[in-house]
């Protein structure tokens, strides 16, 4: 990542926490209190808290939080290879029932389980895998190495790309999962070593089961990849 490029992903970093350490302290009591003097108006001329008493909450906020977030962006620059999102299409899981156990009605879940037991097979000692989970775009699970923070391998049903034949069309992508609380965030370890080794598994996996695919690099990764066209809710 060049220099530049470096400091506009910093730079947002640097405003997020006294953005967030606002909306987080300032903008709560500042509904209550209105809310509490449109109940009593006589209450108006009072100050419930001093500005005074919340500027050290804020300060020390606003500074974890943008401390987190520069060290997010830091860390993910060391990415030297860009995301990938592998678009497969194939009736080899036309049957799968697990439409019926998603809450938007999305297949997938027998491609994600058939995708972990390949990989049990070939790291099952070395990695630690979750179990398919229902999402809004189809299924996922969590994977990683101990001491490192996990991956997401995203399994997203993408419908029909033609109504009358058994195909489905199918994005599958292996993202990084920063967590969201800033202490986290401070002591987060991406394992990018992790992420290419799972995406040439993947690459494996839809050979070894005749499943057609190509792929598109993407500079950053979305855990819930869109599509062309789009995934059908």
């Amino acid at each position: 990542m060049t220099r530049g490029r470096l400091i506009w992903k910093i730079l947002p970093a640097l405003l997020s926490g006294p953005t967030l350490a606002a909306l987080i302290l300032l903008l709560p009591f500042g509904v209550l209190t209105g809310i509490y003097v449109a109940l009593d108006p006589s209450m108006a001329m009072y100050e419930f808290t001093p500005e005074e008493e919340l500027l050290i909450p804020f300060a020390l906020l606003a500074a974890l939080i943008s401390a987190a977030n520069v060290r997010l962006a830091v860390v993910m620059s060391r990415d030297r290879n860009a995301g990938r999102v592998f678009e497969a299409t194939t009736d080899r899981y036309a049957g799968d029932p697990s439409g019926a156990q998603n809450v938007h009605g999305h297949p997938g879940k027998q491609f994600a389980q058939e995708f972990i037991d390949f990989l049990k097979a070939q790291d099952g000692a070395r990695l630690e895998m979750g179990e398919p989970v229902g999402e809004d775009y189809g299924w996922g699970f969590a994977i990683g190495e101990k001491g490192f923070s996990p991956l997401w391998v995203a399994v997203a049903h993408a419908g029909k790309p033609l109504r009358d034949e058994p195909a489905e069309d199918y994005i599958l992508a292996v993202t990084l999962e920063p967590p969201l609380l800033p202490w986290r965030r401070l002591a987060y370890k991406p394992d990018f070593a992790l992420r290419d080794d799972i995406e040439r598994r993947l690459i494996e996996f839809l050979y070894s089961r005749g499943v057609s695919f190509v792929t598109e690099a993407e500079d950053w990764v979305d855990p819930e990849p869109t599509s062309h066209p789009a995934p059908r809710f």
